[in-house]
């Protein structure tokens, strides 16, 4: 249920229930609870026991660091502007939010298929190869595996998402077998602002426009999340979790009762910080409405059913529109 004053921090909840095989119906039930109780109030929330090793992460922190070290020269081999479907390096401040230039360095990835893949072959809409780069080596393969594990776990949390509204903890999986799912490394440098300059920090306050988010920060931080009193919540790092958030889609499939929250990433200006969010997301042809179970006649549905592949693509557009320029 909803509490009376605004968060101050965010939960943590334990998803281990979610994980093992062995979970009792009790255990998973409280975990669904706390998950539905975060969702209300704050939209944030983080996981612990979520079965991904500590050594794993080290290893993904590492290998990034070491792309993003590389010269412009060779992060510009893997230029998004390469790419139809919006992978790959998109180079510092050629981001927009709000209309002001993201302190940022990234490089996007999707489902990895080859150009001979059925569905690229088709045609279908953002399928086909990411970009990957020659340095620094076991970078694809780590990345790859890193994918997996990401995948495995947004099926978990969607599935405690499902029990948490009171449906069939497989309800969702229809919508999210073939997930247009999207990762991204990000690398956030030490930046002091000058007057006059276009430039917003790490990233300007916005809300997902996805469904799932699963974020891996460094121990700089910089997160902070806007409680219902328009306050800035710092969302630090904590060892063994990850950062949980829905995105509108949830918002919209929960009819409001579920919100997707503000957020932002404030530079410290002095240190180098990274981050690697994960966004697990419907598959393109899903049509995104209201749950019955989130609406009746003192609340009725307050979204018309729309294509989330469309929208997309044309958050997609206007996202990257300037990464997508010639070189």
């Amino acid at each position: 249920m909803s509490t009376n004053s605004p968060i101050q921090q965010i939960p943590i909840i334990n998803i281990g229930p979610l994980v093992r095989v062995d979970a009792t119906l009790q255990e998973i039930e409280v975990t669904a609870m706390e998950i539905k109780d975060a969702c209300i109030n704050v939209g944030f929330f983080y996981v612990k026991n979520h079965g991904i090793s500590e050594v794993h992460l080290k290893n993904v922190f590492s290998i990034s660091k070491a792309f993003f070290d590389l010269s412009e020269k060779e992060k510009m081999k893997i230029h998004m502007a390469n790419s139809e479907i919006f992978r790959g390096y998109t180079p510092i401040g050629k981001e927009l939010t709000n209309n002001k230039r993201d302190w940022n360095e990234a490089v996007d990835f999707g489902l990895d298929l080859s150009p001979d893949h059925p569905d690229v072959q088709k045609g279908l809409p953002l399928q086909g190869p990411n970009q990957w780069p020659e340095n620094p080596t076991k970078f694809k393969t780590l990345l790859l595996h890193h994918w997996d594990l990401l995948i495995s776990l947004g099926e978990r949390i969607t599935q405690g998402l499902a029990l948490s509204l009171g449906l069939d903890k497989d309800y969702f999986h229809a919508f999210t077998d073939k997930s247009q799912s999207a990762m991204r490394i990000l690398h956030y440098p030490p930046y002091q602002k000058k007057a006059g300059d276009n430039i917003g920090g790490g990233i300007g306050p916005h809300i997902d426009y996805g469904f799932l988010t699963i974020l891996a920060q460094d121990e700089v931080g910089g997160l902070e999340v806007q409680n219902s009193a328009g306050e800035w919540i710092a969302a630090p790092y904590i060892p063994g979790t990850f950062i949980i958030n829905i995105g509108h889609m949830m918002q919209r499939w929960t009819n409001d009762q579920y919100k997707a929250t503000l957020h932002r990433v404030k530079s410290s200006g002095k240190k180098d910080r990274y981050s690697f969010p994960f966004f697990f997301e419907p598959n393109f042809d899903t049509v995104v409405s209201p749950l019955e179970v989130c609406y009746d006649e003192d609340n009725p549905p307050r979204y018309e059913p729309f294509h989330f592949g469309n929208y997309l693509l044309g958050k997609y557009k206007s996202s990257y529109a300037e990464s997508m320029k010639e070189k």
